[in-house]
């Protein structure tokens, strides 16, 4: 039963029918997974930015879980491990990825290029909960980089922002074989990065995170099916066509798309590893983002309309009722029904969370 705070509000104002729908009900579905967590561990040691992850606070962190297809368990396990662990300390977040890889190879030299079309490892990173705000990292076993800036998801209108970069980034990549040669068989290849939190601060907000502070983050394997011609590796084709890359991630998504911030995973910045835990927003963030999938669902299927009762939304039963549970909610629409802001409180948590149409997301802490 759901717990309405008051009656609903009519707006008499006009609003977009601009809408980002998902395609199908299944969709939603496949995004329920609980995101993944790792407790990132604060450590005092000199990290040397060298591809090896020879020092010993290595040795102490542990590894994530291997890879899977970003739509989870509807696809086959990867066809190569991969796998990340991470340091921190008051200046740097620091990952160390393993790529297991037979055919190591790479083209792009030149700075922002884009470097998924070739074999690469991508790093997404939201640094606050109450922001849009996220950052995104290529690269390829070349050890060359494109960073960018998104101040909102491609999908609800945002723009990639390619001339900003990660100032100060350290990176390096060490080859267990040989590069761009395809007579002979390759181990793996890794990559050890800084990440300078001064580089990702916002005007206000302290840089370096604190100790139990969550961020989201998640990785991404972009694999593509090779040929090789004149002695050289190049992507297969069908047809005259790319073969579709497989896209593999720590955090699965459920749908193939990786600008779906809200379903990345957590890591926790720890001096020591208690056990994973979730921020105590999850289950009110979690409970939005289905309201607005299922919004879109139901405006693509009710005339460019939106609901003004949760329980009227498709899928309310499988998606949405089980994590509303517990939480208060309101929704706003204008007049014709053509724009909504959901509002929700968890009075448990003291959390307020809205989210509209748009896309436009806000978590705030209530008295």
């Amino acid at each position: 039963m759901l717990k309405p705070f008051y009656t609903f509000l009519f707006l008499f104002t006009t609003g977009s029918l601009h809408t980002y729908a998902q395609q199908n009900l299944s969709e939603a579905l496949l995004m329920q997974s609980l995101p993944k967590t790792y407790a990132v561990i604060k450590t005092k040691e000199a990290i040397v930015i060298d591809g090896l992850a020879n020092e010993a606070s290595w040795d102490l962190a542990p590894w994530s879980d291997k890879f899977v297809d970003i739509e989870g368990d509807l696809k086959p396990a990867p066809r190569f491990d991969t796998k990340v662990k991470m340091l921190w300390d008051e200046n740097y977040l620091y990952l160390y990825a393993r790529l297991d890889e037979p055919h190591i190879w790479g083209t792009l030299t030149q700075h922002d290029a884009i470097i998924y079309h070739d074999n690469d490892f991508e790093v997404f990173l939201k640094p606050s909960d109450r922001q849009s705000l996220y950052y995104e990292i290529e690269i390829n076993a070349l050890n060359t980089i494109m960073d960018l800036m998104m101040a909102k998801a491609y999908r609800i209108g945002g723009e990639a922002i390619m001339h900003w970069d990660v100032k100060n980034l350290k990176s390096a990549v060490h080859i267990e074989g040989t590069l761009n040669n395809p007579t002979d068989v390759d181990s793996y290849w890794s990559i050890e990065m800084a990440i300078p939190f001064a580089s990702l601060g916002t005007f206000g907000k302290a840089p370096t995170p604190r100790v139990n502070d969550f961020w989201q983050i998640n990785f991404s394997r972009v694999q593509w099916q090779h040929v090789i011609e004149n002695g050289e590796y190049k992507r297969k084709k069908e047809n005259g066509k790319l073969l579709a890359e497989d896209n593999w991630v720590w955090s699965p998504i459920g749908v193939i798309n990786m600008h779906y911030p809200e379903r990345w995973g957590y890591i926790q910045f720890v001096e020591q590893i208690d056990k994973e835990s979730y921020p105590k927003s999850q289950t009110i963030k979690q409970a939005a983002w289905n309201i607005f999938y299922l919004q879109q669902l139901y405006f693509t299927e009710n005339s460019h309309r939106y609901s003004n009762r949760l329980e009227a939304l498709p899928g309310f039963e499988k998606v949405l009722k089980h994590n509303i549970s517990g939480l208060r909610h309101r929704i706003t629409t204008n007049k014709d029904k053509t724009f909504y802001k959901s509002e929700l409180l968890d009075p448990a948590n003291h959390l307020k969370v809205t989210i509209d149409n748009f896309g436009n997301y806000t978590i705030s802490y209530e008295q």
